[in-house]
């Protein structure tokens, strides 16, 4: 569930929040037609397994994921 959007002063980011999952995502939007995922970070969420995050699937290999 997205709960918050935000387009930085400069319009070259998107971020955006996903507090089911517990992410907060950076977005690449210089080119809107092809947003890029540029960071990641993991704070918790209500939609933990097993304890810890673990890092399953990164597509781009940029994306860096931190345990809560």
């Amino acid at each position: 569930m997205m709960t918050d959007i935000l387009i930085s002063m400069d319009d070259k980011f998107l971020y955006f929040t996903n507090w089911l999952h517990g992410d907060v995502r950076q977005y690449d939007i210089t080119d809107p037609s092809k947003p890029k995922l540029v960071g990641q970070i993991h704070l918790g969420g209500k939609l933990l397994k097993d304890g810890p995050l673990k890092l399953v699937h990164d597509p781009e290999g940029q994306v860096r994921i931190f345990s809560v």
